[in-house]
């Protein structure tokens, strides 16, 4: 067998410079990330995507706003502060969507917020648990027994004769 003698004369490549010669060749796949490591970005990226979406349909009851307002909602109930956090949070963003919170704005003394919360709840009877819907039975019957304002225990009366 014959021996080449241009393969002398060529200066031999350490391993490192042929390693780095396939890094940069177009045929070798450029990921080094792994199939998981890619996939947790994704599914990050896709959970902050839907947090945005879901923030940006709820509008401003999705602000952090909302979310203080009525965290000092159900922080002050049973306080002399209540009934000016209960003023505050519904005249900023209205009347809440929450059960719990819709519960606490029957404890306010504006008799029109009031009749709007008993009416939502009541819309909400049905969907709610058993221990739920004896908790606001036993609510209105309290509110029905102290109210001073006759249209609130007469909306009262008519939604317990209802359920």
């Amino acid at each position: 067998m014959k021996h080449r003698d241009d393969d002398d004369d060529r200066e031999k490549l350490s391993w490192r410079e042929v390693d780095r010669m396939r890094d940069g060749s177009r045929h070798v796949s450029g990921g080094s990330k792994s199939y998981q490591e890619r996939t947790l970005r994704s599914d990050w990226a896709k959970k902050q995507h839907l947090k945005k979406a879901e923030k940006f349909f709820q509008g401003r009851k999705g602000t952090d706003a909302y979310k203080a307002a009525d965290a000092a909602l159900h922080e002050k109930y049973g306080t002399p502060d209540f009934h000016e956090a209960a003023k505050n949070f519904l005249q900023q963003f209205g009347l809440p969507d929450e059960w719990g919170s819709l519960l606490l704005v029957l404890d306010f003394h504006d008799p029109k917020w009031v009749k709007e919360a008993l009416a939502a709840l009541k819309g909400m009877y049905q969907k709610r648990s058993l221990i739920e819907q004896r908790g606001f039975k036993g609510k209105v019957k309290v509110l029905v027994m102290t109210t001073a304002d006759k249209e609130v225990r007469l909306e009262g009366e008519k939604i317990l004769e209802d359920l």
